[in-house]
Parts: structure tokens; C-alpha cells; sequence
């Protein structure tokens, strides 16, 4: 008898915070997998345990903006079928925003590439813990450039507004995503299209000076047969890459920089 005030308050609390825990669950889902394939935290390297943390964490900046879920299984007309639907949703939801989000710095990837074929490094391989597979040099070195200038620019503060503005445009408890719809596909094909475009901007420096390389190594194989000018382009093409990219690389930072800050308008 002691105990039925307590029973009552914890039936009444259940009642008022069930359909809470049921929303909250669905958004923790969608920001596990925006974590997952995202910026940042989709890097192989990095541990479980901290994706699943950087979810919870972004769960909790948004949970204020969670209304209660009258059909979720905490609630008193709970319904699994419907509720389940909308945590696969949410699930595709939030890996579609991660790819997209991820997809603005894949044009400094694809700069790092091209100046690694451009010098003549494409054969120098290492172990990239972050992707879990052989990675070029420049190409490694650009990634973790971008990540942390991605990072100084505000890019968590970009993920966090773009999450948060996702629940108007997919909402939280929607049975159905009209994706080809709600999301513009034309703006899409113009970022990925523009990935090669701005990644041959980026290194243009160098290109230009390892082509004159070229050229010049051209002329002196025509005019000086002796001289051994395949061997000799294995040393002078990297040395005289790698020196314009250290020359340039103030240049090349204020580039990317523009460059992520006008395409951080998809988020």
C-alpha cells in the first residue's frame, strides 16, 4: 500500500515520457548513421565507441527539438510496425545526409591524386589507417589538411545546423521521404560534377610547373640524345613538385578555404 503513490507517479511518468523516449530514439538512429558516413567520423580509424559518443552527443544538442511519438512502442498506443518503418527511415535519412555532407571534401582527395600522378609519386604507397587500404602520399596528406581546416573553418557547428534543419525537411515520424522531391538533384550533380574541376584547380600550380618540366625535359631529349632524361625526370619532377607545392601552400589553403566555405552552403 506504501508503494501505490510511488506506482502511480512512475505509471504517470511513463506515460508523459514514453512517447519522448520513443523520439528520441529515432533521432539517436539518424544521427548514428549521419555519423557513420559523414565528415569526420566516417574515417575507418576511428573507433566505435566514439561515433556512437558523437551521436549521442549530437542527440543531445537536438533532443529540445523532439516532440512526442504517439505511436511508438514506449507510448500507450504504441504500434511496432509504423514505428519501426520510420527508424529505417531515419536510419537512410541520416547516412544520405553523411554522403552528402562528405561529398564537399572529396575535391580535396581527388587534389591530392592528381598532383601524386602529376610528380610521378602514384607508385608510393603507404597504409592509410583512416580509409583501411593502400593510399598515395599527397593524397593522405591532403585528407588530414582538409579534416582540419574543415574542422577550424566550423564544420561541426555546419553539421550541427544542417541536422537540425533536417527535421523540417524529413520529419522525424514521416511514414514516407519524397527524397527525389525534397532534395535538389540538380545541385547535387553540380557539386560531384565539379569534384575533378576543382581538384585540377587547386593543384594548378603544380601542374603548370611539372608540365614546363616536361616540356623542357622534351627539348633536351632531342637535343641532347645522351643525356638520360627518363631517369632524370624520376628525381627533378617530385623534388620541383613537392617545392611549388611549399611555395604555394599559404595559396592553396585560402583556395580550399573558399572552396569549402561556399559549398558549406549544403548544409
Amino acid at each position: 500500500m506504501h508503494f501505490d503513490p510511488a506506482m502511480e507517479s512512475f505509471a504517470l511518468m511513463y506515460k508523459q515520457l514514453g512517447p519522448v523516449a520513443d523520439g528520441v530514439l529515432l533521432m539517436f538512429f539518424r544521427m548514428l548513421a549521419f555519423a557513420t558516413t559523414g565528415p569526420i567520423f566516417n574515417r575507418k580509424n576511428i573507433p566505435i565507441l566514439i561515433k556512437i559518443s558523437a551521436a549521442v552527443f549530437f542527440t543531445g544538442a537536438l533532443a529540445w527539438m523532439v516532440p512526442p511519438d504517439p505511436i511508438g512502442p514506449l507510448s500507450p498506443a504504441g504500434q511496432y510496425p509504423p514505428y519501426l518503418i520510420q527508424l529505417l527511415l531515419n536510419i537512410v535519412v541520416g547516412a544520405l545526409l553523411g554522403f552528402i555532407a562528405d561529398m564537399i571534401l572529396q575535391a580535396a582527395y581527388a587534389a591530392g591524386n592528381i598532383m601524386n600522378n602529376q610528380i610521378g609519386l602514384s607508385s608510393a604507397m603507404i597504409m592509410d589507417p583512416s580509409s583501411g587500404k593502400q593510399a598515395m602520399l599527397l593524397e593522405t596528406l591532403f585528407n588530414n589538411i582538409t579534416i582540419l581546416l574543415f574542422i577550424d573553418l566550423g564544420g561541426v557547428h555546419w553539421m550541427l545546423s544542417a541536422l537540425k534543419r533536417s527535421f523540417d525537411v524529413f520529419p522525424l515520424y514521416a511514414m514516407q521521404q519524397p527524397l527525389v522531391q525534397t532534395i535538389s538533384l540538380d545541385y547535387l550533380i553540380l557539386v560531384s560534377g565539379n569534384i575533378l574541376l576543382i581538384g585540377v584547380q587547386l593543384v594548378s600550380p603544380v601542374m603548370v610547373v611539372t608540365m614546363a618540366v616536361d616540356l623542357m625535359l622534351g627539348i633536351m631529349n632531342r637535343t641532347a640524345q645522351q643525356m638520360p632524361v627518363f631517369q632524370l625526370s624520376f628525381a627533378l619532377k617530385p623534388s620541383i613538385g613537392i617545392a611549388v607545392m611549399i611555395m604555394t601552400l599559404t595559396t592553396f589553403l585560402q583556395a580550399l578555404s573558399n572552396y569549402l566555405n561556399e559549398y558549406a552552403k549544403i548544409f
